[in-house]
């Protein structure tokens, strides 16, 4: 039953972003946007591991949510497209990036929103660190797991829930690099490591077993 709660949590959450960024003329140009289910089901286990409200928690994560499509829309931008298209998913961006916007100012105040500007700021700066090339595998897996983490990083901030940090870091690190060359030794050296962590984490770490399940799925994924 309660594994059923959190399902229906997540399809709702996913159900609200949908509504939310659907845009007529967008869905005639670009591809739908990819919703991760993982990072709604990850939020969602750490909200109601530092008791927020369920509605709280909802609203939470649907605003985080929208920064990170905000954010991987962006990461789409191809100089090779035709320009209307380049044009499109800047303006697409955008618009994610100021629906987040709206809703937080009017609902949960400037607290939250400067705690995700610091993670927005954190993203783009390890994005930059990247672009350069001048960095070495194992800065560029920490700043990878920088990018993937940071949001909820924030998120576990604002409401006293650090302790989740180190989780999400980990977590969404592996997730990464699960679609990497793992042929490669510095990949494959550090899945094990991130796979380490998950497994001292995991029994430290209250959470719903819907995150479990992710979780072990992962780490059978990565092997």
């Amino acid at each position: 039953m309660v594994l059923e709660q959190l399902q229906k949590r997540i399809e709702a959450v996913k159900e609200r972003i949908e509504q939310a960024i659907t845009h007529p003329y967008l869905c005639r140009y670009m591809n739908p946007r990819m919703i991760d289910e993982d990072r709604i089901a990850f939020s969602l286990s750490m909200l109601d591991a530092a008791n927020i409200d369920r509605n709280i928690a909802e609203d939470y994560v649907f605003t985080m949510m929208l920064i990170q499509i905000a954010l991987d829309t962006h990461d789409e931008v191809d100089e090779h497209e035709a320009m209307h298209l380049r044009q499109l998913t800047v303006l697409a961006g955008d618009l994610y990036s100021g629906l987040y916007y709206q809703f937080l100012a009017n609902n949960h105040g400037m607290a939250l929103i400067r705690l995700f500007a610091e993670a927005i700021k954190e993203i783009n700066v390890q994005k930059i660190r990247l672009q350069r090339g001048n960095v070495d595998a194992i800065e560029r897996f920490r700043c990878l797991g920088t990018i993937e983490s940071a949001l909820i990083c924030k998120l576990a901030q604002y409401v006293n829930a650090e302790n989740w940090s180190e989780f999400a870091y980990y977590f969404f690190s592996l997730k990464r690099l699960s679609d990497e060359n793992k042929k490669e030794k510095a990949v494959a050296d550090y899945v094990e490591h991130c796979k380490r962590k998950l497994n001292d984490l995991l029994h430290s770490q209250p959470m719903h077993e819907d995150m479990k399940g992710r979780l072990y799925h992962l780490l059978d994924q990565s092997t």
